[in-house]
């Protein structure tokens, strides 16, 4: 009976490991997204992983953080209000946990500009 036990303490431990991996994106996107001056855009970033990973948003290589008032990290992507034509670019989101990372890249088209 004891022997059981190790054989499936074992399993668990090696079923949980293996789950364990860096993130990844969880469905296809269109990379090419465009908006309409004024209204609201919202860029997804499907992924996942275990542990779940942090998500940072960039554009055009700049952190985007809450001092950008329009500007709204969401659990799975980015909303921007009220989109100016200066919020046209190329946007980032980087999915980091502890074994690895992975990148979803967006240019944004603001149409009416």
């Amino acid at each position: 009976m004891d022997l059981l036990w190790v054989f499936l303490l074992l399993e668990v431990f090696l079923t949980s490991a293996a789950a364990r991996g860096p993130p990844r994106v969880s469905e296809r996107v269109a990379h090419r997204q465009s908006v309409r001056l004024g209204r609201t855009m919202k860029l997804p970033c499907p992924v996942e992983g275990d542990p779940p990973p942090l998500i940072m948003w960039t554009k055009d290589g700049r952190n985007i953080h809450s001092g950008w008032t329009r500007f709204r990290v969401l659990q799975h992507g980015l909303r921007i209000k009220e989109v100016e034509p200066e919020d046209a670019g190329t946007y980032i989101c980087k999915a980091t946990n502890g074994f690895g990372s992975v990148n979803i890249n967006y240019t944004l088209i603001v149409i009416g500009k």
